[in-house]
């Protein structure tokens, strides 16, 4: 039954794609057949139909990165979410092109008319797929072995996020393998978090595969560090090649022409937005503007990042350096409209065209918590490999109020996985993030 459903998800990925790509294209036919009632001049198609190839291509790219070719634990809000965002982007890319190609003939009201026209069929495919899957999944039992009380703070997370398609049965500390294996027969999922014995771990993961469960391992740092390694044989010995996680002289060459180019033509186009927010800062609320705040950088260079001031003057003159929370007072009616949209952020690109920071990379700490965060955790470090962050795969997969541990978990995974095409997905996640209001709350009260 398993191989067959194994089977049935391999095959069922290929036609979604396949039926993915003849709705788009189907919804710029429609879009034609509604504008020109069936006699579409050929002028006016044939920019349509020489940029079929680019349309495809951009289409696949955007739909996988915004994570719709990934059905399960997601609610038909949230699918629809991304698909707007990916449609939008897809409109745009077009219109991109045809200036490019210099098809000036493509009607700009067809792109409008085919957002919502493939809107619609993709949404209702997109249902259908998540009904079929769910029905043919299931739901999942799942198993989490981890120390207390982290193990049982990652059940809860998996319960909240779950959307009916997993139920955690049971949260069990480490003890022996006899006394798990009883829990691992019955469930279908094993997610192991937290640190465990390691010979403990292997032999888990050993049950696993024997009666076929499937298994998450939340990474310790050092298999970060070791993933990627490369394998070097020494006579008949195998042996891994761990490298210093960094970025290449070349990567950085690249990542710093990119973002120059990148923030010179955002400062142009979001200097009208920055006078804006500047006007209302300046009515709203006593004291400068800009907010000047020492941060740490690659080498652990200290400097002045850059942002516009979201909390009311000297907010921190008596409490001293603590983290924001939720429905912080000290936070003005600006302040908050700001952080909810990330507008705040704008003044960083100042700090990009220095060299201080960049677009991507882990965001900038400040010294006092970075020294308290070197003391707990000594990978720290690492990510000051990497020059500091505008945004980061931290900021895209975690929230404001994610865990250091896990933020640097997955800092260390973006520079041991360093990329253009990553730097270019995390820059598109980053748009849906600036919609999602978890991602910019503080930390809660409760937690401090």
């Amino acid at each position: 039954m398993k191989s067959y459903i194994k089977s049935y998800h391999k095959l069922s990925k290929f036609f979604v794609v396949l039926m993915d790509i003849l709705l788009i294209h189907a919804g710029y036919i429609l879009a034609y057949i509604i504008k020109f009632n069936f006699t579409f001049p050929e002028r006016n198609f044939m920019p349509y139909y020489t940029l079929i190839p680019q349309i495809t291509l951009f289409a696949l790219v955007l739909l996988n990165i915004y994570g719709l070719y990934t059905i399960t634990m997601k609610t038909i809000s949230e699918i629809a979410f991304s698909l707007g965002l990916a449609l939008m982007l897809l409109q745009f890319l077009t219109v991109v092109s045809t200036f490019f190609y210099r098809h000036f003939a493509f009607p700009r009201s067809i792109f409008i008319i085919a957002f919502f026209v493939q809107f619609l069929l993709l949404l209702g495919w997109r249902g259908l797929v998540l009904y079929v899957f769910k029905r043919v999944q299931g739901v999942k039992h799942v198993l989490v072995v981890g120390e207390m009380p982290k193990a049982q703070e990652f059940a809860q997370k998996l319960q909240n996020i779950s959307k009916g398609w997993i139920d955690v049965k049971y949260v069990l500390e480490p003890t022996t393998i006899e006394e798990l294996i009883p829990y691992i027969k019955v469930v279908d999922t094993i997610y192991l978090y937290s640190k465990m014995d390691e010979n403990l771990k292997s032999e888990i993961v050993r049950k696993a595969i024997e009666f076929k469960k499937h298994i998450f391992i939340a990474p310790d740092f050092r298999d970060i560090l070791v993933s990627r390694a490369r394998v070097i044989q020494f006579d008949d010995v195998a042996t891994l090649s761990i490298e210093q996680p960094e970025l290449t002289s070349e990567q950085k060459l690249i990542k710093r022409v990119c973002d120059i180019l990148l923030a010179s033509l955002a400062l142009v186009i979001a200097f009208p937005i920055m006078l804006i927010i500047a006007i209302a800062i300046k009515f709203d609320s006593e004291g400068p503007v800009i907010y000047r705040q020492k941060r740490v950088t690659e080498g652990e260079r200290e400097f002045y990042v850059l942002k516009f001031r979201t909390m009311v003057k000297d907010a921190e003159k008596m409490t001293g350096p603590v983290l924001a929370t939720e429905n912080d007072p000290r936070i003005t009616r600006v302040g908050r409209f700001l952080r909810a949209t990330r507008l705040d952020e704008l003044p960083q690109l100042i700090n990009i065209l220095k060299g201080e920071m960049s677009f991507i990379g882990p965001r900038p700490e400040r010294p006092y918590f970075v020294e308290q965060f070197k003391k707990l955790y000594p990978e720290y470090s690492l990510r000051h490999n990497v020059k500091a962050g505008l945004t980061g795969l931290a900021q895209v997969y975690g929230k404001y109020a994610t865990s250091p541990e896990d933020k640097l978990r997955l800092d260390l995974i973006y520079i041991k996985n360093y990329s253009v095409f990553l730097d270019i997905k995390i820059l598109l996640l980053t748009l849906k993030t600036i919609f999602t209001k978890e991602a910019a709350e503080g930390v809660k009260t409760q937690k401090e």
